[in-house]
């Protein structure tokens, strides 16, 4: 894991963390972290290292965390994708969820 991550990634990564937040009230940490790294491609940045970064500028916000956004463990943009000039989020169309947890 490196820790002299440019300027310029650390201000892309909580603005997009912070975009999330505000518009999806959740973070989807392997999408958020995906859209950054490409974004960055020249800043040659392992997509872990930014999911770290994404971890801690959503904990520093109080923001909920999902951990597995595709399922499949690939790395592909989800359709739901919204970008807004700078900054993407993700919009959650339809949470499946059990009737009940028993």
């Amino acid at each position: 894991m490196r820790y002299d991550y440019s300027t310029r990634l650390r201000e892309d990564v909580y603005s997009t963390v912070r975009a999330a937040f505000r518009t999806v009230g959740i973070i989807e940490l392997t999408a958020v972290a995906e859209r950054i790294r490409l974004r960055n491609l020249a800043e040659n940045v392992a997509l872990e290292d930014i999911e770290h970064l994404v971890m801690q500028a959503a904990q520093l916000l109080g923001a909920a965390i999902e951990f597995d956004t595709f399922g499949d463990g690939l790395a592909s943009p989800p359709p739901g994708l919204v970008e807004n000039g700078d900054e993407s989020a993700t919009v959650h169309h339809d949470l499946h969820r059990p009737g009940s947890m028993q």
